[in-house]
C-alpha cells in the first residue's frame, strides 16, 4: 500500500501537547510482518513515561508511540504463516525472536532480542507476526486493543506466576487499573476469595460488581494489613497481586499468610523498599516477578474476553487529534478503565 497516513508524531520528550499530527508514509511490511489498519490504540502508562522522557530504553525520535493496538490485517509478508488478510488482531507489548534459549523454553517475554511494539498512534502500522494474535470478528476494537497489556498480564500474574487455585484468598492492589480489574475477575473465576484495594471510595461498588468479595479503601502509604487480617480472621492472604509497588509493599507483605505468594506486577513510583530477609524465610514467602504477556497467554486472555469471564472496561474514546488530552487523563490517573485513541 503506497501513500501517506495521519500519525501523532513525537519529535522530543515533553508535555502532552508535544505531539503533532502529521502526514507520514504508510509503512511497508517486511517478509515476516503484517500491515495493520489500526482500529483502536490504547494509551498506556508506558506511552506516558516515554513521552515525558522518564522511560528511555529503546526510544528514538521522531517516534510514533502506541503499543496497545487492535486492527485489521490488510497486507501480509511472504513469510507470514499465522495471519491472513482480513484477520482482526490485537498485540502484545514486545516482539520476540522465537529462536533463542529463552523463547524456546517458554520464556519469550524475556527474549534476549525482544523489541518493543510501537506505532499505534497512526492509521497503519507494520508489525512482526509474533506481536499479533487474531481475535474473533465482532469484538470491538476499542475493547480488544488493551487485552494483552491488561487481561493478558493479569492472566500471567494470577494463573501462571502466582498459581491461584480454588480456596485461595487473593489481595489485589491497584484493583481499578488496567491489570487490576482483570486480576479481580480472573482470580474470582479461579475460585478464589478476592480482596480488592483501591484509593477511591466511589469505585467500591464497581469492584464488588466485578467479583471482589471485600474492598479496602486506603490512601498512599497507608498500611491496610490490619484490615486484611480482620477480614481473614488473622490468617492473611495466600496471594498478593501487586499492581502498585513500593508504596504498598510493607502493607502487602504484612498481609501475606504463611507460605504466601507475592506477585509483583507494577512499580508506579521511584521509591525503593527495604526488608529484613528473615521476614521472608520466617513467613516461607515467595516473592515473584511478573513480566509481560506471551502469545499463548494473550490467546487465552482473548478467549476469556470472548466468553465474558473478563470484561475490559473502556473509560474514554478519543480521536487521534486529541492525543494530548488522552495523555493528560492517563498521566493524571483520572480514568476508571482504559483510554483509547481512534485513528
Amino acid at each position: 500500500m503506497n501513500g501517506t497516513m495521519r500519525a501523532a508524531v513525537l519529535h522530543a520528550p515533553g508535555p502532552p501537547d508535544s505531539f503533532t499530527i502529521e502526514a507520514v508514509p504508510v509503512p511497508v511490511p517486511g517478509p515476516d510482518e503484517v500491515l495493520i489498519e489500526v482500529g483502536a490504540c490504547g494509551v498506556s502508562y508506558r506511552d506516558v513515561v516515554e513521552r515525558n522522557g522518564t522511560y528511555r530504553r529503546d526510544t528514538e525520535f521522531p517516534a510514533i508511540l502506541g503499543l496497545e493496538i487492535s486492527g485489521t490485517v490488510v497486507e501480509a509478508g511472504a513469510d507470514v504463516v499465522d495471519l491472513k488478510i482480513g484477520d482482526t488482531i490485537c498485540t502484545k507489548a514486545f516482539i520476540s525472536c522465537g529462536r533463542c534459549r529463552l523463547c524456546r523454553s517458554g520464556r519469550e517475554t524475556t527474549c534476549r532480542r525482544r523489541r518493543p511494539v510501537k506505532g499505534g498512534y497512526a492509521q497503519y502500522v507494520a508489525l512482526a507476526q509474533d506481536a499479533c494474535v487474531a481475535f474473533p470478528k465482532g469484538l470491538a476494537f476499542e475493547t480488544m486493543c488493551s487485552v494483552g497489556p491488561g487481561a493478558g498480564v493479569a492472566l500471567n500474574a494470577v494463573r501462571d506466576t502466582a498459581r491461584v487455585t480454588i480456596g485461595d484468598t487473593v489481595l489485589v492492589t491497584g484493583a481499578t487499573g488496567g491489570v487490576g480489574v482483570p486480576s479481580v475477575q480472573i482470580a474470582r473465576a479461579a475460585g478464589a476469595r478476592v480482596i480488592a484495594v483501591s484509593r477511591s471510595e466511589a469505585k467500591a461498588d464497581f469492584l464488588r460488581e466485578i467479583g471482589a468479595d471485600d474492598v479496602i479503601i486506603a490512601g498512599d502509604g497507608e498500611n491496610f494489613a490490619g484490615q486484611v487480617k480482620a477480614i481473614t480472621d488473622g490468617a492473611g492472604v495466600d496471594v498478593v497481586i501487586d499492581n502498585v509497588g513500593s508504596r504498598v509493599f510493607n502493607a502487602c507483605f504484612d498481609s501475606l499468610a504463611v507460605h504466601g505468594r507475592y506477585a509483583i506486577v507494577g512499580q508506579l513510583f521511584g521509591e525503593e523498599v527495604s526488608i529484613n530477609p528473615a521476614r521472608i524465610f520466617f513467613k516461607r514467602a515467595a516473592i515473584l516477578g511478573v513480566g509481560s504477556v506471551s502469545r499463548a497467554q494473550l490467546a487465552d486472555a482473548i478467549d476469556l474476553v470472548a466468553r465474558g469471564i473478563v470484561t475490559p472496561r473502556v473509560d474514554t474514546i478519543l480521536p487521534l487529534e486529541e492525543v494530548a488530552r488522552a495523555h493528560e487523563i492517563v498521566e493524571g490517573g483520572a480514568a476508571a478503565g482504559r483510554v483509547v485513541l481512534k485513528p
